[in-house]
């Protein structure tokens, strides 16, 4: 009898050491916590119309229409690429979308594209699609496990008429899967997301790439793209811990998910559509356990289009600075008394040293926001003349050098007179002349005004050059007082 009793108990004891051993373990079924899904962007992609008649070659397009995602040009911004739709027939263009960049925005229904519109796409109707895409990050505290199972995480899909949910389209109920290969010529223009553009959460043993991407399942009559992290053979997560993982990957080489167009009417912009996301966990034979389900909320908005206006700006200032007394400009011996007479509207010379050079400067400085920067000229308004009686102090050939109003040469020798000048570039883009070129005589009249100092782009900092002027007189050169006008423009280039 003990022996009968000792061997059933042997028996049920294997039995029950055998189904612990052989069923996997798993705590108590609890839906995970801490869940929620950070989008890289959380702006909605934009679908409207071409609304008005347009010509070949346009490159102004009126949008909008009735019952369109978005029938403004909100949500639209400088730099979108936005596919247009085409018949399918037009010359050298087939397919669904050609792509275009938008090149200004001018009110609420119109673009401007950054170049004229194709045949095939120039017809009332044609779609206009420009796509958004997010990589998801998802985060979620496990409260169960169960050896072998798997995760799945759940992003709407659309199923509405006319939607297909995985065409590179936006789709205004739902994220689209993307499409296969899209370019010009494909009939969407987002990569469809990639199973290796999915990062699963580290559970430990070795598995982060998602086990199946692009299915879909339904959900309380909707349906949801489906995709599933496995925990291995053997592997399992654990309780407590917080774990993330990431759909999609940076559109640089990666792939992402295509967020809706606006499913809400134009009036309600600003307002959050709102869409919900699952954690489903999986057993080891793929049931899922439906009390360990979670589910988020994902908001999706319009971007705030923020605009400014920065007025053209051009600043040109002639001053005595650093051309005072004991300056040495354009490698000048340094100035003397003379100097200080010096102020930004007059160049005060005093008494000439007969046979000798005599030496001043100003400094100029100019600044300006143009793209393509900035130019100064100068002339003269005639050359010196003594106001007595108009008789010259010509302008200089460089006492015999040869030098021009548009060619410098050095000028060493003082017996003859003469008036002109150099430029040392103090931190400018471009000078047209240098004072170690040598010097020129200044332009008679506004039509001859030259070009000394210029920046084609725009500058980073104020620019200064300063101007050198050099007179010389002939020990034969009538006596009396001599006086010149020179007149500096600033020209900025917007």
């Amino acid at each position: 009898m003990k022996h009968r009793v000792l061997t059933s108990f042997v028996i049920i004891f294997t039995f029950c050491l055998t189904l612990g051993i052989l069923r996997p373990k798993k705590t108590a079924s609890v839906p995970p916590s801490s869940v929620k899904n950070t989008l890289s962007s959380s702006q909605l992609s934009y679908f409207s119309r071409i609304s008005a008649p347009i010509t070949t070659g346009d490159s102004i397009i009126r949008v909008g229409g009735t019952g369109l995602p978005s029938n403004t040009t909100n949500n639209l911004f400088i730099g979108d690429t936005i596919g247009i739709g085409t018949t399918g027939a037009g010359v050298g263009n087939t397919g669904g979308l050609t792509l275009y960049t938008v090149q200004d925005i001018g009110n609420t229904q119109t673009i401007e594209i950054n170049s004229g519109i194709g045949q095939s796409n120039a017809f009332i109707n044609a779609a206009i699609v420009a796509t958004r895409s997010a990589i998801h990050t998802i985060s979620f505290t496990p409260q169960s496990n169960f050896t072998g199972g798997f995760w799945q995480f759940l992003i709407k899909a659309s199923t509405s008429t006319g939607e297909i949910h995985n065409d590179g389209i936006p789709d205004q109920n739902g994220f689209d899967l993307g499409s296969t290969t899209p370019s010009s010529t494909a009939n969407g223009v987002g990569t469809r997301l990639k199973i290796t553009d999915v990062t699963c959460p580290n559970w430990g043993v070795g598995v982060t790439t998602a086990y199946s991407v692009g299915t879909t399942a339904v959900v309380n009559s909707n349906t949801y793209h489906v995709v599933s992290c496995y925990l291995g053979v053997g592997g399992t997560n654990q309780v407590g811990v917080g774990y993330s993982m990431a759909i999609g990957a940076d559109l640089a080489s990666g792939s992402q998910l295509i967020n809706p167009s606006p499913n809400h009417i134009i009036a309600n912009e600003g307002n959050a559509d709102v869409y919900t996301f699952f954690i489903r966990h999986l057993d080891s034979t793929a049931s899922v356990i439906d009390s360990d389900t979670a589910q988020g909320k994902i908001a999706m908005v319009e971007a705030v289009r923020v605009t400014a206006t920065i007025d053209p700006t051009l600043t040109f200032i002639i001053d005595a600075t650093g051309v005072g007394v004991g300056a040495t400009p354009c490698g000048l011996s340094a100035f003397g008394t003379n100097a200080s007479n010096t102020t930004a509207t007059a160049v005060t010379y005093g008494s000439l040293v007969l046979a000798s050079p005599n030496d001043l400067a100003q400094r100029l400085s100019c600044v300006t926001n143009a793209n393509s920067g900035y130019v100064v000229t100068v002339y003269e308004d005639g050359p010196m003349q003594n106001i007595a009686d108009g008789t010259t102090l010509p302008d200089t050939d460089c006492n015999g050098g040869g030098c021009t109003t548009t060619t410098p040469a050095a000028w060493s020798t003082y017996t003859a007179s003469g008036w002109g000048y150099a430029i040392q570039n103090l931190n400018i883009g471009v000078t047209v002349t240098d004072y170690q070129t040598g010097y020129r005589p200044f332009g008679n009249g506004t039509a001859n005004a030259k070009e000394i100092i210029k920046n084609t782009t725009t500058p980073s900092a104020t620019e200064r050059a300063y101007v050198c002027y050099r007179a010389t007189a002939s020990t034969t050169q009538k006596a009396g007082n001599y006086e010149s006008k020179l007149v500096y423009t600033a020209t900025a280039t917007f």
